[in-house]
């Protein structure tokens, strides 16, 4: 039986932004108990300085996890360094990481890591209106029409746990350092070959060093939780369901 499943976001997202997903992740898992954490800085901890390594991530993760070992984590982008060095850092308690277009230090220069396209775009988020900013991001993490009623609900929910440039710059300082060797865990990398945001051959270089094979998606855009819920939930349930 899977016991706690955790759900690990990225730069400027929090538990808020899976939307319907663990829900549906749920209903697969009925007997599990499906956990979205928000790291210091974004969410509800929105008001808390980010850690300025991905390992001090790991530690703030770790306090809010209900369970100390047996642990399943689905994690996207920022989130998957953050899951792939809990395993690496406590591989007695995590069971396996499944990383949806992460990246690292090592395995790939730093304009596959953030697509050069996105500089500009991030750098004008920063500094936008609720609104504007989340629909700019919505446009680089999805591939679909932006959905302007996700892009209010988003904008609405920065107003209330709004996110410090500050603690922007101190998440990205710390992605962009990130270094990781194999955990000892089942490891599982999902792509998504049109990710806008980061390039696919970022995730695909990770997963090649380990002789992990790669699950591709052709459609989608980097959050393939918004783009394709139900997608994810089949591609996860295939691989923890056998397990």
């Amino acid at each position: 039986m899977i016991g706690e499943i955790i759900l690990l976001r990225g730069l400027f997202r929090g538990c808020y932004h899976w939307g319907d997903f663990p829900k549906k992740l749920q209903s697969v898992f009925p007997k599990s108990v499906v956990t979205c954490i928000d790291i210091p800085g974004n969410g509800y901890l929105s008001s808390k300085t980010s850690p300025e390594t991905i390992s001090g991530m790991v530690e703030s993760v770790r306090l809010q996890c209900r369970s100390k070992g047996g642990i399943h984590i689905l994690a996207i982008s920022m989130g998957g360094m953050i899951g792939l060095k809990w395993a690496e850092l406590y591989p007695e308690e995590i069971e396996s990481v499944i990383c949806i277009n992460t990246s690292a230090k090592g395995f790939s220069p730093f304009y596959e890591r953030l697509l050069p396209r996105n500089y500009l775009k991030v750098a004008m988020a920063l500094v936008s209106r609720s609104f504007d900013r989340e629909r700019a991001i919505y446009q680089m993490v999805s591939n679909q029409p932006v959905d302007f009623n996700t892009v209010h609900e988003w904008a609405n929910y920065s107003k209330r746990y709004p996110m410090s440039v500050y603690n922007f710059w101190r998440q990205l300082s710390a992605a962009r350092k990130f270094q990781t060797s194999r955990p000892e865990c089942e490891l599982h990398f999902i792509v998504s070959l049109k990710d806008k945001l980061v390039n696919c051959k970022a995730t695909k270089a990770i997963a090649s060093s380990w002789n992990i094979p790669v699950i591709m998606n052709e459609m989608d855009g980097h959050d393939i939780a918004l783009d394709n819920s139900e997608w994810l939930v089949s591609t996860v349930s295939s691989i923890w369901l056998r397990a």
